[in-house]
């Protein structure tokens, strides 16, 4: 029986053991959005997914849906954040933000906005000279951001210039000065969301 593969860049968010030799990945790809995933035989010490699949980790990868559940044909890394992922604090950032999209979305639906967006906080905290001022900063603008482009924020013309563009390291003076309305915002929207 004949597959159709799937071609795709995902985030790897997350996984879980299964079997010996298996995980189950939680990747949150360009067009289906978060997939739990099944990667055979990962764990073995000759498997060329093992690099290119690390959680934290961003992709191409080749998949093909089963009956029941998707599968990982192949794999090639894109970027490993490997500066980011051995900073404590940026480390504890990207699980955070990991835990938060496994939360929020559900169903195989993509969100390009969500996915560009945390590539772009990813490649800023992969930066070794990102300062604590911007990493609070960028996590605030970051958490709003998914939230409204999941529809979770609403109308609000206070916050609006934190909603578009790109993300901009100078910005985050401006972020942390409206820290305040950001985080009763975040919080509001969290509460509502009843996730």
């Amino acid at each position: 029986m004949h597959h159709h593969i799937f071609h795709t860049e995902g985030i790897i968010l997350s996984h879980r053991a299964r079997g010996e030799a298996n995980k189950m990945l939680s990747i949150y790809t360009l067009e289906h959005g978060l997939l739990h995933v099944a990667a055979q035989g990962i764990r073995l010490h000759k498997s060329k997914l093992r690099f290119a699949l690390q959680d934290l980790s961003y992709a191409k990868i080749d998949l093909v849906r089963g009956r029941d559940i998707w599968r990982v044909t192949s794999a090639t890394p894109i970027d490993t954040f490997s500066n980011a992922r051995s900073n404590m604090e940026s480390l504890a950032l990207m699980l955070r933000v990991s835990k938060l999209i496994e939360r929020l979305c559900n169903g195989e639906e993509g969100n390009n906005e969500v996915f560009h967006d945390v590539i772009q906080s990813f490649m800023i905290l992969d930066n070794n000279s990102v300062s604590a001022e911007t990493r609070e900063a960028l996590e605030l603008h970051l958490v709003l951001r998914i939230l409204n482009r999941l529809g979770y924020i609403g109308d609000n013309k206070d916050l609006s210039a934190y909603l578009d563009g790109g993300f901009e390291q100078d910005k985050a003076k401006e972020v942390l000065f409206n820290k305040r309305s950001i985080v009763l915002a975040i919080n509001q929207a969290l509460r509502e969301s009843q996730l």
